[in-house]
């Protein structure tokens, strides 16, 4: 079908904020002077609440009024809640690193007890990267407000932005929850089998669980249970801030590849089209997602480059543990669960962010079956600015496409005969004393 325009046209302006900023000049604003249109008829099906990506995501990403109907109305504040909890994890997260690579120091260095100071600093990392972001969150939106604000008008439809975003949150978190209750069970039922094998003489529960589970700890500083508590607040928030740090990239590239998706679907309805002032629009809206990514990428990247590493890391490290027998069948259970979980994660995270490389590739596909009958300038100039598509990408160092897990797989294959070798190598290093604990 062959799109009509109706209705006044008109060059599309800023979001409206309280603070109203000059936009920044991109690399790609000489494609932009050309007679930007776009048609301004609003779509009747257009909801805000589920369709502006800054709405659909505030259920997912706490800040100061960030329900706000306009963007510009997003706050930081340093002393804020959030900001408490978050400072709290990151010094826990950073004194349970130093104790356990003062443990380390001490006892010897093997493949498996480097990953406690590896994970929490990792982790760590993290938090600190999430504090950033959300210093800079007011600025993003206004910006993505702007980009996105053209696919509020018709023809373009409603796509339910929020039921995305809803959806794939409750799937992760709530794995996530699961497999962290998994893993108390796991640890509990660990340290009860210890007691009794040892026969310890339990007089406070809490106390053995705690001297069990944060043995590198309590063997720096002593006992108290307001700091058991402490480190399993720590322990929770490091670790829920890993499984948050895959859906925010999984929920910002579902961000970005729907609006491709919405481009592509009226361009594939118009390839008969011979308009230049249509294909001067849809010039106009690519290059206007082009600029998204690139400052999605400039914000987002230091997350998706920690992120990345995280995951790699861990799925070589329970590779390996895919070696070793478990004592207990909810060892096994726990292991194979988590590590299904971590796979799957990793796996989706990538995939939807793929998705932005995928849909932008389709774009020049798209052109490229137009006849050369309906061809004019402003087609010319999408076919060339949409030949090498764009990607999410880690500040530059790597772009994400679905080639991408063929590349993960091999350097997977290739560390882990590193850590089997390492692991081979130190052997009994690094292990305590069997039955340590004194109530």
């Amino acid at each position: 079908m062959i799109e009509v325009g109706f209705g006044f046209r008109m060059v599309p302006g800023p979001v409206r904020s309280s603070n109203t900023t000059r936009p920044t000049r991109s690399r790609w604003h000489w494609l932009r002077k050309r007679g930007n249109v776009t048609f301004v008829r609003p779509a009747a099906e257009i909801d805000d609440r589920k369709e502006r990506f800054y709405l659909a995501i505030a259920s997912v990403f706490p800040l100061s009024n960030i329900t706000a109907t306009d963007p510009g109305a997003f706050r930081f504040h340093y002393f804020s809640p959030y900001i408490v909890l978050s400072a709290l994890s990151i010094v826990g997260g950073l004194f349970i690193m130093a104790a356990a690579l003062v443990r380390l120091n001490r006892v010897g260095i093997n493949a498996m007890n480097i990953a406690e100071p590896i994970f929490f600093g990792m982790c760590t990392l993290l938090q600190l990267l999430f504090v950033r972001l959300a210093q800079a969150w007011r600025g993003f939106m206004v910006y993505w407000a702007e980009r996105e604000e053209m696919f509020f008008a018709r023809p373009y439809g409603a796509i339910n932005l929020r039921r995305k975003v809803i959806g794939l949150a409750v799937c992760i978190l709530t794995s996530a929850l699961v497999e962290h209750v998994v893993y108390v069970i796991n640890q509990a039922y660990n340290v009860y089998q210890e007691s009794l094998t040892c026969q310890y003489n339990v007089t406070n529960p809490l106390k053995l669980y705690g001297t069990l589970t944060f043995g590198s700890v309590y063997q720096s500083v002593p006992y108290h249970h307001l700091l058991t508590m402490y480190l399993l607040y720590t322990t929770i928030s490091l670790t829920f801030i890993w499984t948050f740090t895959d859906l925010f990239i999984m929920l910002v590239a579902t961000g970005i590849a729907c609006r491709f998706g919405q481009l592509n679907k009226r361009i594939d309805s118009n390839l008969q089209n011979g308009s230049e002032a249509f294909w001067g629009e849809m010039r106009t809206h690519f290059v206007g997602l082009i600029e998204l990514v690139e400052r999605t990428n400039r914000i987002v990247g230091p997350l998706l480059i920690a992120s990345c590493a995280n995951d790699m890391y861990f799925l070589c490290l329970q590779t390996l543990n895919a070696l070793e027998d478990k004592p207990y069948d909810i060892n096994d259970w726990y292991f194979r669960y988590s590590f299904t979980f971590l796979i799957l994660r990793t796996s989706v995270k990538l995939w939807f962010a793929a998705d932005v490389d995928e849909n932008s590739v389709r774009t020049h596909k798209l052109v490229q079956k137009i006849r050369s009958e309906h061809y004019n300038d402003e087609l010319e100039i999408l076919r060339i600015c949409s030949s090498g598509g764009v990607s999410i990408s880690g500040m530059g160092f790597f772009t994400i496409t679905r080639r991408i897990f063929l590349t993960m797989a091999g350097s997977i294959l290739t560390y882990e005969l590193v850590l089997m070798r390492f692991h081979r190598s130190s052997k009994g290093v690094g292990e305590d004393l069997p039955c340590g604990y004194i109530d």
